[in-house]
């Protein structure tokens, strides 16, 4: 075996083996994607040391599948060079295939209308009171009053509507829950915009 012969099987890739990147990075981009939109929420708004764990973990072995029996450096070139296709054909056709993930995957909800949380959404949410009060007092809350109304957005952030504010009904379009805020939440179309 020469030089070069010893090389290639260091750094190289045989064709089966790029057949192999391919199909095998193709398989857990789409799978990892679709336990990150499944789960997601949950992970974002209720984060723990082992969710943290499980997902470093999730990572770890799929990043080791994506390049087979034996990891090489064009093995590695070839699983990026298809992940970041991969991201940027999704991002583009996102729109559209976002409206479909939309239906059955995570949605903003409301967790809290006037001070008071909402135990069966924190529920559906995978979220308890504790970790609720948690998110508020990082988003600046410091009386629960003042909290006239609370959306719990899909990536795990809150969205927080103070006491005195209204909020516009078309941006509730698409928000778990929204049936349940009280008109006077709500900006009418022929109010007048109000500065903080």
């Amino acid at each position: 075996m020469t030089f070069l012969d010893q090389l290639w099987f260091q750094i190289g890739i045989t064709p089966a083996g790029v057949m192999g990147v391919l199909l095998a990075t193709v398989t857990l981009y789409l799978l990892f994607t679709l336990i990150l939109q499944v789960a997601g929420q949950r992970l974002s708004a209720n984060p723990s040391v082992l969710s943290f764990a499980v997902m470093a973990l999730l990572g770890a072995l799929t990043a080791r599948a994506m390049l087979g029996n034996s990891p090489t450096l064009l093995g590695w070139l070839l699983a990026v060079a298809v992940l970041l296709l991969l991201e940027s054909t999704l991002g583009r056709i996102r729109g559209g295939l976002g409206r479909v993930f939309r239906r059955g995957g995570p949605r903003a909800s409301v967790v809290m209308i006037h001070g008071h949380p909402l135990p069966d959404t924190l529920h559906q949410v995978g979220m308890d009171g504790e970790h609720l009060t948690a998110l508020l007092r990082r988003a600046g809350v410091r009386h629960l009053i003042d909290a006239d109304l609370v959306i719990l957005e899909p990536r795990g952030s809150l969205t927080v509507i103070r006491r005195g504010q209204q909020i516009d009904p078309a941006l509730l379009t698409d928000v778990r829950g929204a049936e349940r805020i009280p008109p006077s939440l709500l900006r009418s179309a022929h109010a007048p915009h109000r500065r903080p």
